[in-house]
């Protein structure tokens, strides 16, 4: 469940309007919808059950 933590990135008065999010999942989540610029971070090895838009970077 990261999509509302995500809506609250967005939505934030705190967070830089322009700030880039950073998605740490180990794959197993729900299709996201980030509207901003974004890029995922997830384990060597693991795929994302959804075709992201953002970079996808693996750390082993």
């Amino acid at each position: 469940m990261l999509q509302p933590g995500i809506r609250m990135l967005e939505r934030a008065e705190d967070f830089p309007a322009d700030g880039p999010i950073l998605v740490i999942t180990d794959g197993q989540c729900e299709a996201l919808r980030v509207r901003r610029e974004h890029a995922f971070l997830v384990p060597a090895g693991a795929s994302l059950p959804f075709r992201p838009r953002g970079p996808v970077f693996r750390v082993r």
